[in-house]
């Protein structure tokens, strides 16, 4: 995730927090814990009373890297959360809310049918995909629990957060109640923004529903990602956004499949100095220019320096992972 919905789900995190810590009921009961995944996955937070939870600061970084997110849940479930013993109760099964707005970027199928296996015992897991590019039948692999959010505004994103917080509520209610083991019962979607996600066609597009292009900006020299969406039943990709990246040191050369420009439909602006057009040096590095068709650049990876001149007809570009 980039932008306003990395804003959107700090803000609901720390809202969600809040709202808890004034229910007796889920200050008994609730723990939390956040993995974040990206190239990599990463426990942000291991599973920690709600008490003495702190959310965490949450960062653009490339990469969907959905089977390692998966392994890493497995066994942080498997080492965090206590099993009932003949001289010890252990912890209630817990819940997961996956979110995710795009596809992945590395090999999940193996991850994500050991999870569907081991899921009944190992955690109730709703799956949410934010937007319209989200592949639901990835997220079917491992839960029947599919959700679109729909509405992607501030306050689609508000009343998603409502409705788990509320989520949360109940489950902890029914915990206190001898309701472990129980189907969960959860409240009702709002349905203006929220709705399962409709049966799988059993058609999947190859092609990739969104292209990300790393570039940066000529005049800080701080990288960012671009990102393109594939127009419905073409093989146009329209220029979207461009998002910063925020540590420097997340960038990297490691790219995935090419792209050739005839494929891309303008240019998202840089988001530093909202340059309009985007060149390419020799080297193979993309960088942000000014509309001047005299500007000379200085390229930020290879340091090379020379004027900026047209381009004529379709090239290659190597594609970032999203």
């Amino acid at each position: 995730m980039a932008g306003e919905a990395i804003q959107q789900v700090e803000q609901g995190i720390n809202a969600m927090v809040t709202e808890l810590m004034s229910d007796p009921s889920a200050l008994e009961t609730a723990w939390i814990s956040v993995i974040t995944f990206s190239r990599y996955a990463k426990q942000d937070v291991p599973l920690t009373e709600l008490v003495q939870f702190q959310p965490p600061k949450l960062t653009v970084r490339p990469g969907t890297a959905m089977g390692n997110a998966l392994r890493l849940l497995a066994d942080s479930i498997t080492k965090e959360v206590r099993k009932t013993s003949a001289t010890e109760k252990g912890d209630y099964r817990p819940i997961v809310f996956l979110f995710t707005d795009g596809q992945p970027t590395d090999e999940y199928q193996a991850a994500a049918a050991k999870l569907r296996t081991a899921k009944p015992s190992l955690a109730n897991i709703y799956a949410i995909g934010c937007g319209p590019d989200v592949d639901t039948d990835v997220l079917r692999s491992f839960t029947d629990i599919v959700i679109n959010l729909k509405d992607m505004t501030p306050e689609g994103w508000k009343k998603m957060f409502v409705w788990l917080t509320a989520s949360v509520q109940s489950t902890s209610v029914a915990l206190e109640r001898g309701g472990e083991g129980k189907p969960l019962s959860m409240p009702s979607l709002p349905r203006d923004v929220m709705e399962l996600a409709p049966p799988s066609t059993g058609y999947r597009d190859p092609r990739p529903r969104q292209v990300f292009l790393y570039s940066w900006c000529c005049r800080t020299r701080q990288p960012y990602l671009m990102r393109f969406i594939r127009a419905e039943h073409s093989h146009i990709y329209d220029a979207a956004a461009s998002h910063k990246l925020e540590a420097v040191e997340e960038w990297s050369g490691e790219v995935s499949q090419s792209i050739n420009t005839s494929q891309l439909n303008g240019v998202p602006p840089c988001p530093y100095c909202g340059n309009p057009i985007a060149v390419m040096c020799d080297c193979g590095t993309l960088s942000c220019c000014p509309t001047d068709p005299h500007a000379v650049l200085t390229c930020p990876k290879c340091k090379i320096t020379s004027e900026v001149g047209p381009g004529y007809g379709g090239f290659d570009i190597s594609g970032a992972e999203g």
